[in-house]
């Protein structure tokens, strides 16, 4: 049997940069990713950059276009990036990752803050917002918090799109409109946001990890509106939270200071682990008993309330992963985390980039970013998640 040329063989790269100066850290990158893959144009570069480098979003995409002569590139700001080996917050850094993908169709598309409502009722519009998405095997999708409609987006693409899995995030770079950037090619934003939709000869696992642990019994919201819950099982919703709390055991009362979030369904009989989508708990109004969350609510709806924890994170990361020691070694991998978890959640560097190369066995190439917003599919639905890792791993077909 004839072995196959190195031009019919999947390839990525994966090189990160820690230096101040923009241009010369996305050189940097660029020049290694290059010793890896050779001198020829490459069909894909994915880069993410923190908030240091938002204003240099322009020159670091032209030196990647320049040195690297990408078929696709895209990217976004973050509050910190992932690489290979590390995960670096709140420094200047710079994460890419490149690949060859013989047999593979890459699809990049600006995604417009608004019309998805119109392109959720409408085949055609949605065909024009997001073309090549039929039949993908993946759709990276990176967002502006501030002005992408990505609940819309979800819908359309759960109508015109269903069992075409999205993964990827929102740009985390600053808390203000108009302070992040992203980037397709030589156009670069700060609203809206970038897909890309890749189909053909590769596969890609895809595991969305909680980092939140459910406390006490299922609640069902019996009265409410738009992102208010006005009562949990017949009583005033800020009571019967109350009562729920103080019911807790001391070791667990000591875990509220870490933050109170709401998990609402994912599925329908949503009971357990990575069945609810953990919202914020914004706020509560003792006089009329209201709570407010993150989130539209339902009446009807099992809610639970969750609390942030490391060690859940970590058991359920190593969890969905374990069958990845068992499969074809993986080509690449991407990683989407909650700016909420790393040293944050974990009290120590690497936390999820850490077990995800370990149960890979190590050496995988491998970028990603700190989001505000994490996207990924739970069942045969798209959500938009919190305090999640959202992992593609990439093989190929």
């Amino acid at each position: 049997m004839t072995a196959p040329s190195p031009a019919d063989v999947m390839c990525w790269a994966s090189a990160a940069s820690t230096l101040s100066d923009s241009a010369a850290a996305a050189a940097e990158a660029a020049v290694a990713l290059e010793q890896v893959l050779g001198p020829d144009p490459v069909d894909l570069v994915l880069v993410f950059f923190s908030a240091h480098h938002v204003a240099a979003a322009e020159p670091i995409a032209r030196a990647l276009r320049e040195r690297l002569r990408p078929g696709c590139l895209a990217g976004a700001s973050a509050h910190g990036v992932v690489t290979a080996e590390h995960e670096i917050e709140s420094e200047p850094a710079l994460s890419a990752i490149a690949a060859r993908l013989p047999g593979v169709k890459v699809d990049p598309f600006v995604l417009p803050g608004q019309g998805w409502d119109e392109a959720a009722e409408d085949p055609l519009v949605f065909a024009r917002q997001a073309p090549g998405t039929a039949g993908a095997e993946l759709v990276i999708v990176l967002g502006d918090p501030f002005s992408l409609d990505l609940g819309g987006l979800l819908a359309a693409f759960e109508r015109h799109a269903p069992g075409v899995r999205l993964v990827g995030g929102l740009a985390s770079a600053a808390p203000r409109p108009g302070s992040n950037a992203l980037v397709l090619n030589d156009w670069v934003a700060a609203e809206g946001g970038v897909a890309v939709a890749l189909s053909g000869a590769l596969r890609v696992d895809v595991v969305v990890s909680q980092g939140c642990r459910a406390i006490g019994p299922p609640l069902v919201v019996t009265g409410g509106e738009g992102n208010v819950i006005a009562e949990l099982d017949g009583q005033p919703a800020l009571e019967r939270a109350e009562e729920v709390l103080r019911s807790l055991p001391g070791g667990e009362q000591e875990r509220l200071r870490l933050g109170l979030y709401v998990g609402l369904p994912a599925r329908r009989d949503a009971e357990g682990r990575g069945d609810y989508l953990i919202r914020a708990l914004l706020g509560g109004d003792r006089e009329r008993g209201l709570l407010a969350v993150g989130d539209r609510v339902v009446a009807g709806q099992r809610v639970r309330l969750h609390v942030r924890d490391a060690g859940t994170a970590r058991e359920d990361l190593e969890l969905l992963l374990s069958p990845q020691v068992v499969d074809t070694r993986a080509a690449a991998v991407l990683l989407f985390a909650c700016n909420g978890r790393g040293r944050g959640l974990y009290g120590a560097p690497d936390g999820d980039i850490g077990p995800l190369q370990e149960a890979l066995g190590g050496g995988v190439p491998a970028a990603g970013m700190f989001c505000a917003g994490e996207i990924g599919p739970v069942g045969e639905r798209n959500f938009l998640h919190g305090h999640t890792a959202s992992i593609a791993i990439v093989r190929p077909r």
